[in-house]
C-alpha cells in the first residue's frame, strides 16, 4: 500500500523533463516505506486486523472456485507456447549464432543509450573482441598442443608417412599461423594510426559493459574462465568450478540486460527493447540460466547424502584419493567410511551406486 500510494505521488513528473524529480520522489518513496512500514507492522501487532481472517476466508473460497479456470488457461497457453518454445530451443542448439545474435543486440544497445553518436561502434567493438578471441584461442592450441610433427602417420601404430595428409597438415599449420600474424598486425596499426575509426569512440561504461557482457558470453572464454578458477583451489567449489562458473556467468550477462530494457522504452526505443527483453533475458535466462542451475543442483544433491570430512580425519588419513590419485585436502565419506574428492565421487556416482573400492552398494542410515 505504501509503495503504490507513493507510485501515485510519483505520476505527475513522469515525463522526460521531470527524471531527476522523479529519481528524487524514488529515494524519497524507500525512505518513507523503511520508515512506516515498521511502524504499521508494529501498529498491527498492538491492535490486531479484527476484519483479516475473514477477508483472507472470502479470498480462499474464490481463489479455491477459480483454480479450475486458472489451470485451463495455464494448459492453453502452454500447447500455444510449444511450437514458440521447441524454435527457441532450436536457436539456442546454433550455440554461435545465437551468442552473437546476443551479443549483437547488448552492443546495440549500449550504442543507444550510452554514446552520443553512436555510429557503427557496436560492430566495431565486436570485430576487436572477435579477433581477441581468436588471438586467445590459437595461443591456448599452442600451449596444449602435444603433437608437434609435421607429418602424419598411415595409422596410429605404423611408422609409414602419409604424404598427401602430411602436407595438408603443414599447409594448414602455416596458414593458420600466417592468418595470425596479419590480423594482429592489422590490428594494431589500425589502432595505432586509427585509420577509419574516426567515429569510435566507447566511453568507459561501454566498454566495461561490453567487455563483461563478452567475456561471460563467448565460448572460448567459457573454457578458461574455469580452468583459472580452479588454479585458486577454492575448496568450498569441490572441484565443480565448471558448473559455479556456469550459473555465475549466465546470471551476470542476464542481469547485465535487464537494466537495458526499461531504459530503451524510456528512450523510445521499443523495437530494440523488445527484442533485447525476448532474446537477452527471457530465452537466455529461462533455457540457459535454467539449464545450469538444473545441472548445478543435480551435483549438489548427488553428493548431499554423503557427510564432508572434517579437519582431523583428514590430518589422520594420510592417504590420497582412489580415483584420481590426488591429496585430499577436502573429501566427502561414503558410508563405508572411504574418502574421495567431491568431484570424483560425482563423477563415479554418474557411472554406478557402488563404492569404487569395496564395490558395496551405498547404505544411509
Amino acid at each position: 500500500m505504501v509503495w503504490l500510494l507513493s507510485l501515485v505521488f510519483l505520476l505527475p513528473f513522469w515525463a522526460p523533463r521531470g527524471l531527476l524529480v522523479a529519481l528524487g520522489g524514488a529515494w524519497l518513496m524507500a525512505a518513507y516505506t523503511c520508515l512506516v512500514v515498521p511502524v504499521l507492522i508494529s501498529a498491527n501487532y498492538r491492535y490486531p486486523a479484527r476484519w483479516y481472517p475473514a477477508v483472507a476466508k472470502i479470498v480462499r473460497r474464490v481463489a479455491r472456485k477459480l483454480r479450475p479456470y486458472f489451470d485451463c488457461a495455464k494448459n492453453v497457453l502452454r500447447v500455444a507456447y510449444a511450437p514458440l518454445e521447441r524454435t527457441e530451443k532450436l536457436f539456442l542448439q546454433m550455440n554461435n549464432l545465437s551468442t552473437m545474435m546476443c551479443q549483437l543486440l547488448m552492443f546495440t544497445a549500449c550504442d543507444r543509450l550510452f554514446l552520443s553518436q553512436a555510429k557503427l561502434t557496436s560492430l566495431y567493438s565486436l570485430m576487436f573482441y572477435n579477433v581477441v578471441t581468436y588471438s586467445v584461442s590459437y595461443i591456448r592450441e599452442i600451449c596444449t598442443k602435444e603433437d608437434w610433427s609435421p607429418f602424419v602417420n598411415v595409422t596410429r601404430h605404423s611408422q609409414v608417412k602419409h604424404l598427401a595428409m602430411s602436407a595438408t597438415k603443414i599447409v594448414l599449420e602455416w596458414t593458420k599461423a600466417i592468418t595470425f600474424i596479419v590480423t594482429i598486425t592489422f590490428i594494431l596499426l589500425a589502432f595505432g594510426l586509427e585509420q577509419g575509426l574516426e567515429h569510435y569512440r566507447p566511453t568507459a561504461l561501454y566498454t566495461v559493459t561490453t567487455g563483461i557482457y563478452y567475456l561471460l558470453s563467448e565460448r572460448t572464454f567459457l573454457e578458461l574462465w574455469p580452468i583459472a578458477i580452479s588454479a585458486l583451489k577454492l575448496e568450498r567449489l569441490e572441484g565443480m568450478e565448471t558448473l559455479y562458473f556456469g550459473v555465475w556467468a549466465r546470471g551476470v550477462t542476464t542481469a547485465l540486460a535487464v537494466p537495458l530494457v526499461p531504459a530503451l522504452a524510456w528512450c523510445g526505443r521499443w523495437r530494440l527493447a523488445i527484442l533485447v527483453l525476448y532474446l537477452c533475458v527471457f530465452v537466455h535466462g529461462r533455457h540457459r540460466l535454467g539449464e545450469a542451475l538444473i545441472k548445478l543442483n543435480e551435483a549438489r544433491g548427488s553428493l548431499a547424502k554423503f557427510r564432508r570430512a572434517t579437519s582431523q580425519e583428514l590430518a589422520t588419513l594420510e592417504d590420497v584419493c582412489a580415483v584420481c590419485l590426488g591429496a585430499m585436502r577436502s573429501a566427502r565419506v561414503t558410508p563405508c567410511a572411504h574418502y574421495f574428492h567431491a568431484d570424483c565421487l560425482r563423477r563415479c556416482l554418474a557411472a554406478s551406486d557402488r563404492c569404487p573400492i569395496c564395490v558395496r552398494p551405498y547404505v544411509f542410515c
